[in-house]
Formats: C-alpha cells, structure tokens, sequence
C-alpha cells in the first residue's frame, strides 16, 4: 500500500492558508484593542434621536459633582430601551454620570430598598441622585402619547421620545440650587408671558422653563427700580412709551451690572409711515441705532408670504450665535426692523444680519411692490445687536427727568461696578406662540438668555423633537410582504443553490 504524498501546490495552498488565519486572528485582536480603547457608539436613526446634542454635552462637561442615575423600571415598557440607550451615551459623555439599572420584578430586594430609600409610590421611573438632593422623573415625561385609539377600547401609542429634554432638564435641576429670575416689563403692550395666543408666549415660557429659568411679569410703570434679585429684564415688543422715571431705572439697572434683552417691532402708523417707536432714543445712547423702517432681503423670502417676512442665516462673531453658524440654521423674522450698531460705536456686535441684497424699506404703502431706493437703509442690515459694557459705562448724557446732580451721583456709584449686557432685536414676532419652533428660533433665544445670565455652558444647539417615522402598508403590500418572506425568500434561496450545484457539477 502506498503512502499518499503531499503535492508542491497543496503544501503552498495549506500554508497560505494557515497564515490567512494567523493574520485574521492578529487583525481581530487588534481590532477589539482599539475598540476598547477608542469607543464610540452609533447612532442610526434618521433624527439622530441618541446622539446628545451640543447644549447636553457642554452641560455634562462641566458637571461639578457626581450624579448616579437609578433606572426602576421594568424591561417590558416601551421606553426600556431607549432609556438604556440614552443614558449609556450620557455615562459614555462625563465620567461622573454612573448608571444602574434594577428590574422590580426579578430584583425584589434591591426594588424595596429604592421604594424606602428614595420614597417611590411606583415603579417605572429614573431617580437622578446628587450630593445633596435628588429627582424623580416619571417614564411616562419621557415620550408624547396618541390617546386616541383609548376611545374605541385601544392603547395609548407613543409617538415621539423626548428623553433627552427631560434628562438635561433634571440635571440642570439636580445641579444648578438657583434659577436665573427673568422678568418681563408689563403695561406698555408687552406680549403676555402666560397668553395662549399666537403672539402670546406661553411656550416660551416652557421652552425657558426647561432650561432651568425663573420667568415672571414686573409691572414696571410707577417702580422707581428694577427688583432686586433680577438677573434678566426682557421688554418684549411695546407699543407705548416707558416714562423717563423708567428709563432712568433701565439705565441704573444696566450700569450696576445688569441684564437686558429688548425686543422692539415696527409699529405701521397708517399712512406708509412707522409710528414713534418706544425705547428707540434710548437705544441710541448705547450706541444701537434702529431706522424707521422694515427689513427686506429678496434673496432670503419664504415661499407663499410677503416680502416682510424673511430667514436670516448670516452671522457675526459671537458666543450666542456661534453654535447656530456651525450648524448653519436659520431664523425666521416675520417682520422686523432694522437694529445696527451706530457710527463709531464699536462695542456694539451686530449678531444677525441680512445678506448684501437686503435693505431697510422706507416707503411702507405698498410692500407687495417693495423696490430699493436711495432713501432706504442700505444692506447689509442687522436684525440683532448685543453689546456688554464696561464697568461704570452709561448712555451719553443724563436720563430724561434727572437732574445734572444725580446723574454724578450715579455716575459715583457704579465708578466700581461691573458693566451689564444688553441684545436687542428688530423683531419679537420670532419667539412667540406661533414662530419659537420655527428653524432656529429656539436656539438662537436660548442662547441669547444664557449668555446674558453668563451661562456659557448652556449655548450651543438645543434637544431635538422627536420624531415620529412610520411605515404605512396597504393591506395589498401587507400581503405581498407576507408572501415573499414566507415563501419568496426560501424559493430564491433553494433556486440559487440548486444553480450553484449544478455548476459545479459541470466543471
């Protein structure tokens, strides 16, 4: 009987073949290396729904104490597994975020001690525990719900998780013992903080209130001061004039350190003219300059509105509007006049401005023809300006109604005080009711309020709504999908290697 002997080409064959494998195992090995050591989780869906936006992530970055997240919650809700996925990017992000998680069925023990321990009435929620305080967030804040099928005897079926607004929020709760108090001058034909209307801004006070601000309403005519303990004063579209006792206490208010947000509109007297605007000489003694006029930019109309009604998406240099240029969102302004620093003020940021095309339109008798002319406000022209003094910094000459002698006087006071900040915009139809969801809008607000109150850590892009991606079947296409995986899948697969052996077989 003879020895079977191995062939040149089967010696070469096996060889490579073993090195074939030694190589994959080398590269599998490095592979899970680097894995471990630069890990990165991914994010497949078409919203980006787990992907923490930029706002999250500068808050988690400056996190200054640990906060352990309990999740008690059973693994059959809905919202299990995008709460798991959520918060492991959120331990992923900050070191000081840890994460357990405790099934209240199959862990009785460990389930009683959390009901002791942190007093829970039920189960189904994610306890945020800090150093000296903690919070309760129920799993049913986590997501929008369509209750309409509860009529014919159905189930709620949710249609949006909106995990990350509520898990930012509680931190910023959880973390921050002090809300930033905002108030919003009133008695001058303010838009209403708590109005439900389109030109309310009812959602922006839920909007701010997430941030974790303090909105309330300062009657403001007959006070001789702002409040004490106001970090913010938002004037939000007047109509009517303030009185220079007012006047006099804005001025004090910005010299002693601290915050404005002013909002002016465009008020149409009737006759192709605006009418006097309130607060406009004021502006002009901090060097922002607001023309009589309304803001017009052809190249950046909205479909199936007026010429008035523009997106703005060109940027100057700024904290409150850096986040917006690299995301490159835009704003909407339905209509807004011009807000520019003035000649020689060069403290004065101009923070949104139209594109070279725009211009302040003069002539107001007819904006369904607008056509630039040598009287109007040549472009490019600013939307929003913020300006941050220097200490002891004031308008140029005195307040109306103060006398030569009290104006010293205050000027000794605030000699050692920190200047103040103050933005204004042309515009105050972009944060209500009807137009704070619109683009950027939302942002660019937010971001505008935490940098007034030097909440630097709180700019950037805002949570994303969730997003409700469905696929609609008919019952046709329901039953060809049906058919096809039952039987269309195994055939294709059976006639490919039938094919394949055959081939084979021939060679």
């Amino acid at each position: 009987m003879s020895t079977p002997t191995v062939s040149r080409k089967q010696l070469i064959f096996g060889s490579t073949l073993g090195a074939a494998i030694v190589l994959a195992g080398v590269l599998l090995f490095f592979a899970n290396y680097l894995s471990q050591r630069h890990y990165k989780r991914m994010d497949w869906t078409r919203s980006q729904l787990f992907t923490l936006s930029e706002k999250s992530l500068n808050i988690l970055e400056t996190l200054d104490q640990d906060v352990d997240i309990v999740v008690f919650m059973d693994v059959g809700s809905e919202v299990y597994e995008p709460v798991q996925e959520l918060l492991a990017r959120y331990a992923a992000a900050s070191p000081r975020i840890t994460v357990e998680t405790v099934d209240p069925v199959k862990n009785l023990a460990k389930a009683q001690q959390l009901v002791d321990e942190y007093d829970i009435q039920r189960a189904d929620v994610i306890v945020f525990v800090g150093e000296t305080d903690r919070r309760v967030v129920q799993s049913i804040d986590l997501a929008d719900y369509d209750f309409s099928a509860m009529q014919m005897g159905g189930a709620p079926e949710m249609t949006g998780f909106k995990g990350e607004q509520v898990f930012t929020r509680t931190l910023l709760e959880l973390v921050e013992h002090e809300k930033p108090r905002i108030l919003f001058t009133t008695g001058h034909g303010e838009a209403s903080l708590d109005g439900f209307e389109e030109a309310g801004l009812q959602r922006l006070q839920e909007f701010l209130g997430e941030d974790n601000l303090d909105l309330d309403e300062w009657a403001s005519l007959g006070a001789a001061e702002v409040p004490d303990g106001t970090d913010l004063l938002v004037v939000a579209g007047p109509t009517a004039a303030f009185t220079p006792p007012e006047l006099a206490a804005f001025d004090r208010f910005l010299t002693d350190g601290g915050r404005m947000l002013v909002l002016l509109d465009p008020q149409l007297a009737g006759s192709g003219e605006l009418a006097v605007e309130p607060l406009v000489g004021w502006l002009e003694g901090y060097g922002i300059d607001s023309p009589a006029a309304i803001v017009i930019d052809p190249a950046k109309l909205l479909p199936f509105f007026g010429a008035e009604t523009i997106f703005a998406d060109s940027y100057g240099v700024h904290p409150i509007t850096e986040s917006l240029r690299q995301a490159r969102l835009s704003n909407i302004f339905p209509l807004a006049r011009p807000v520019m620093a003035a000649e020689g003020a060069d403290d004065v940021v101009e923070l949104v401005r139209t594109t070279a095309d725009g211009w302040g339109e003069i002539d107001l008798e007819n904006l369904g023809e607008v056509a630039q002319d040598e009287v109007d406000v040549a472009g490019p022209v600013g939307l929003a300006v913020a300006l941050e003094l220097a200490a002891a910094e004031a308008p140029e000459g005195q307040s109306e109604g103060e006398s030569p002698e009290d104006a010293a006087m205050d000027s000794e006071e605030v000699m050692a005080s920190s200047g103040g900040r103050l933005v204004v915009f042309g515009d105050s139809d972009f944060v209500t009711n009807s137009q704070i969801g619109q683009a950027g809008n939302a942002t660019l607000v937010a971001n505008v309020m935490n940098w007034l109150v030097e909440r630097e850590s709180h700019l950037g892009i805002a949570p994303k709504e969730p997003e409700d991606v469905k696929l609609s079947l008919t019952p046709s296409e329901r039953s060809f999908m049906f058919w096809f995986i039952v039987f269309g899948l195994p055939s294709l697969a059976a006639v490919i290697g039938i094919y394949s052996s055959v081939r084979r077989r021939r060679r």
